[in-house]
């Protein structure tokens, strides 16, 4: 849906404008936070125990966005990542019953869904594989997730330790095959690093990286995440998702 979407987003800024339309987008956004919130501090009420780590990772989640928002949105409608990837993670819960699992196993939509838009849908208009994307479906994930925590929900009882769960093993796993990719010139971060059996070129925007680039037509300076920041970031946030089952199961033993 994500062709049919962009256009009908398209359609609607050319009949706004830009600044309208991206104001729109902001105060909806203010609306459903707002709502979201409110849903978190009425369950926390209800629920107190366990506040401290609650708070802390619904403030920390939020802030994460907020940053993104700030650093990496090249358009306000980009915020329908949170809304999408919410609703994979909730979907994905039943079948985990873990709550860093289902942000863990989300994952692989999320990178499958930007190298479709990267190789397929775009090509040559997108210079970049969209990690920008990627950071905010995870931390959409682990939003809706910390959503669940503090409404009580429940996960399984028999919680392994860390490094023997299935979706410690496979973030590990993902890192341990984008270094071997990388290492073998299967995959190149930069066009310069392309090699005779290079599949896939992260990046290959032509001029140097910088940490801020002006979009293309538009005054809007924006942050890309560079490949190997991105990898980073997508398992540092992973296990900072991972411990919300841990203080679960402090709170359930409690």
């Amino acid at each position: 849906m994500h062709v049919p979407c962009a256009k009908l987003s398209v359609w609607v800024e050319w009949h706004l404008s830009l600044p309208v339309y991206n104001m729109v987008v902001k105060a909806t956004c203010l609306l459903l936070l707002v709502l979201c919130l409110s849903l978190c501090f009425t369950q926390l009420q209800r629920r107190p125990d366990n506040l401290g780590p609650k708070l802390a990772y619904l403030l920390l989640s939020l802030a994460f966005i907020i940053l993104h928002f700030r650093i990496m949105f090249e358009m306000n409608i980009e915020i329908i990542h949170i809304f999408q990837y919410s609703i994979l993670a909730f979907l994905l819960f039943p079948l985990t019953r873990r709550f860093g699992a289902a942000v863990c196993f989300a994952i692989p939509f999320m990178l499958v869904d930007e190298w479709n838009q990267y190789i397929n849908l775009y090509p040559g208009y997108v210079e970049y594989f969209e990690f920008n994307d990627v950071i905010l479906d995870i931390n959409g994930c682990g939003l809706a997730m910390i959503a669940l925590y503090i409404c009580g929900v429940k996960g399984s009882e028999s919680l392994k330790p860390l490094w023997k769960r299935p979706e410690v093993i496979s973030i590990l796993a993902f890192g341990l095959l984008v270094f071997i990719a990388v290492k073998t010139c299967f995959v190149a971060l930069y066009t310069a690093d392309k090699c005779t059996n290079t599949r896939l070129v992260l990046n290959i925007i032509k001029e140097a990286p910088t940490f801020w680039r002006q979009f293309p037509g538009r005054d809007i300076v924006y942050h890309i995440m560079q490949p190997v920041e991105a990898i980073v970031a997508i398992m540092a946030l992973s296990f900072f998702y991972f411990g919300l089952d841990s203080f679960r199961k402090m709170s359930t033993s409690d």
